[in-house]
This record gives structure tokens, C-alpha cells and sequence, in this order.
């Protein structure tokens, strides 16, 4: 159990970034030209493709037995995104999929800055009691030592300021790159985003605990 909260990266990034690129990217890549090729209009062709991320957000919830916020928040952006492209007939609407929901989540993170327990600090604690009341109450306890409240704020931020940018380059991406080119862009901006957050994390709270090792014999 890490200071820190290693656990907020607990996901390894290089399994999800394999089952991202194959699930968010391949297949409704491979499924809008398909269907494109057989005369399906675009925007049809790209409702069928959000089945891939939305159908994977739902196995993850029944077969984990666990509620993910950004995984229903990206399923609902997906839905939402595509009612409006049927509905107005813009394409460009049913490309969005990660960016609201990780500008969302940004913009969460960043104010609750404000609050003496930041966002991360919840998040972390989720993936770390498991829903234990114990092992809760261990880790609100914490929150009494400066060094993890820092590390908290530290986190929070971090993860703030990259949602938020992920969101900015997501909806430019959909909206002013060639369609074909945004289905592969707009969703591998988010993995990329959370693939390079949990590294990071899980480097930050190794780099602080290995400090914490070396002050006890620096002060001896």
C-alpha cells in the first residue's frame, strides 16, 4: 500500500492500451468502412461502430461487478453523440466519444481543488479499499499527514489539466480532421491521455516513496 496511492493507475497501461486500440479503434474503424462500402451513410455506419466501446463499458460493469464513472460517462457521451448526429444529420457529433467526458472529469478534478479532499483522492480510495470500511476509514485518515495531502492535490491537478487539454484536442480532432482520419484520432487522444496518466501516477507515488525510504537514514 503505497503513500500515495499507487492504486489510482491499479489498471495495468499496457493492457489497456492494448484492449483500447482493438475495442475504441480497430473495430469501428474497420466496421464505418465496411459499412460505408456498402452504401450505409456515415452517420449509420458510425452508430453501428459506437456498439464496440459501449457494449465493452457494459461487459466491464457486469463481468467486474464494478461501476466505472468515466466508463459510463464515455457510454453516455456515446449515445448522446450519436442521437444528436441522426437528429441533425452531422456527421461530426457521432465522432465524439471521449472528449466530454474527459473535459468533464478535467474540470471536476480541477475544482475540486478548492475542497480539503480533492477528487483523486476519492478515486484513489475506491480502487484501494475495494469498499472495505476499514481500510476506508485508514485511508481518510491519511488526509492528517501534509506529505499525502500534497500528494493528493499534486495528482489531482495533474490529471486535471491533461483531461482537460485531452478534451480540447479531442473535439478538434472530430470536428476539423477528415472523417476517416478522426474515428482513429479522437478516441486514441483519450487512451493515449490514460495510458500516460497511469504511468505517471504509478512513477510518482514510486518516487515518493522511495524519498520517504532515504530521509529516516539521511536524518541518522
Amino acid at each position: 500500500m503505497t503513500e500515495t496511492g499507487e492504486s489510482v493507475g491499479a489498471v495495468s497501461p499496457f493492457r489497456f492500451l492494448g484492449r483500447s486500440l482493438f475495442v475504441d479503434v480497430a473495430l469501428p474503424w474497420l466496421t464505418v468502412r465496411i459499412l460505408e462500402a456498402h452504401g450505409v451513410p456515415t452517420v449509420w455506419a458510425l452508430a453501428v461502430a459506437a456498439l464496440f466501446p459501449g457494449a465493452s463499458t457494459l461487459l466491464s460493469w457486469v463481468y467486474g461487478r464494478r461501476v466505472e464513472a468515466i466508463g459510463i460517462a464515455v457510454f453516455v457521451t456515446i449515445l448522446l453523440g450519436i442521437a444528436m448526429a441522426l437528429i441533425s444529420d452531422e456527421v461530426r457529433f457521432g465522432l465524439l466519444k471521449a472528449a466530454p467526458a474527459f473535459g468533464l472529469f478535467g474540470l471536476a478534478c480541477l475544482a475540486s481543488l478548492l475542497m480539503p479532499r480533492p477528487l483523486m483522492f476519492f478515486v484513489a480510495r475506491h480502487f484501494q479499499t475495494a469498499g472495505d470500511p476499514a481500510r476506508a476509514a485508514e485511508w481518510n485518515a491519511r488526509m492528517e499527514v501534509a506529505g499525502f495531502r500534497h500528494a493528493m492535490r499534486v495528482i489531482t491537478t495533474v490529471w486535471g489539466v491533461v483531461c482537460v487539454l485531452e478534451a480540447v484536442l479531442g473535439f478538434a480532432a472530430a470536428f476539423l480532421l477528415p472523417v476517416h482520419t478522426a474515428i482513429v484520432a479522437e478516441p486514441a487522444l483519450g487512451i493515449a491521455s490514460v495510458v500516460g496518466l497511469l504511468v505517471w501516477t504509478t512513477a510518482y507515488a514510486r518516487a515518493r516513496q522511495a524519498r520517504a525510504r532515504q530521509t529516516p537514514a539521511a536524518a541518522s
